[in-house]
């Protein structure tokens, strides 16, 4: 929502209110993501994709209607939990139709055409709001009935593809018990998902401070795209190939590596340069921890683990814009040297992973 905060603007709010409005939508998605993970381990999960796909566009035209502008809190906070069932239903369906052993592959690929539309998105959205911020709306609704109607042409029967262990008398496992499980996936990963939140939070701020523009840091933002979109889907293979435990462990080494350089850097080509390299010897990491988190798991309950994990995901990401915002204004590097921090902690989780979970029946 990078319109957002002209949206609201132009309806006679501000900033505060920006900030009120983008923490009720969290709020919102983050409600959701374990009901929403166990409806799609109860219900069809084709069904729930579809439909949340197509009430989260529809519900774009409520921005049309001309309401107080205060009305937006709770306007998005329904919106986003509306958004909020699509993942964990989707992430467990796209496990269903992929075989144990091509997991990581997919979710490369999912991980690239997620910062597919990252990339474009603002750049139609920003020239459509030139012409009027209605149309911005007015053309969401309708990327995402489209996006529903491709849905449509998912398989109606799925074969689900189990690994080999998964026994079928595993009917679930108890939510403390599941936490439990995900946390070295969730830990491994920290380092990507703590630097996406100080991204979000000071990554202009960062840019600006070193003599760049905001356009200079949009520039920055689509290079660091680039590798994700092209390389994700071999980064995945690299996963399915050499396993969880290789491909996090290295990444993560860069990922230390490259925090110390963007602390120590003062030259706008050379950011721009590490934003190219950085997502490029990094993005091998999260396709193989959510194929572990597909596979490893009860393979008759993948909803509820993506769920929660997302849950916990966008924990860290805030935890990262929170520490990033409370780091920078003593030193432009902490922040960077913070992930750095996170980066090494996350190394200590890497020889739990890989292993599979029995589940405890309810």
């Amino acid at each position: 929502f990078p319109i957002l905060p002209l949206f609201v603007e132009r309806r006679g709010g501000g900033p505060v209110l920006v900030g009120v409005i983008g923490a009720s939508a969290l709020l919102g998605n983050l409600l959701v993501q374990y009901p929403g993970g166990w409806l799609a381990d109860r219900y069809n999960r084709r069904a729930i994709v579809i439909l949340s796909m197509a009430a989260y566009g529809l519900f774009f035209l409520v921005y049309l209607v001309p309401l107080p502008v205060n009305s937006l809190i709770g306007i998005r906070f329904l919106h986003a939990a509306i958004g909020g069932f699509y993942m964990p239903a989707a992430r467990a369906l796209l496990a269903d139709l992929t075989p144990p052993e091509m997991r990581a592959t997919v979710f490369g690929h999912w991980q690239g055409t997620s910062m597919g539309g990252f990339l474009v998105g603002p750049i139609i959205g920003g020239g459509l709001a030139l012409a009027g911020l209605n149309l911005v709306f007015a053309s969401a609704a309708l990327a995402c009935l489209a996006g529903a109607a491709m849905l449509v042409s998912l398989p109606r029967e799925v074969v689900v593809q189990r690994p080999a262990t998964a026994g079928a008398e595993v009917t679930g496992m108890v939510p403390g018990k599941l936490l439990l499980a995900l946390l070295p996936a969730v830990l491994a990963g920290s380092a990507w998902l703590y630097m996406g939140g100080v991204y979000g939070a000071i990554w202009v701020l960062y840019v600006t401070a070193l003599g760049g523009s905001p356009i200079v840091a949009g520039l920055s933002v689509s290079i660091y795209s680039l590798p994700v979109i092209l390389f994700s889907g071999a980064a995945g293979r690299l996963g399915d190939r050499f396993g969880i435990r290789t491909l996090v462990f290295v990444t993560l080494l860069f990922s230390r590596l490259f925090a110390i350089a963007y602390g120590f850097t003062r030259s706008i080509p050379a950011v721009i340069g590490l934003n190219f390299f950085y997502p490029l010897f990094t993005l091998a990491a999260m396709p193989p921890i959510y194929a572990h988190i597909s596979r490893d798991l009860p393979a008759n309950q993948p909803g509820r683990p993506q769920g929660l994990c997302r849950v916990l995901k966008v924990g860290v990401e805030a935890l990262g814009s929170l520490g990033a915002g409370f780091l920078f204004p003593y030193w432009i590097a902490l922040p960077f040297f913070s992930n750095g921090v996170i980066s090494l902690l996350a190394l200590t989780t890497v020889p739990f992973l890989g292993r599979r979970v029995a589940a405890t029946p309810v």
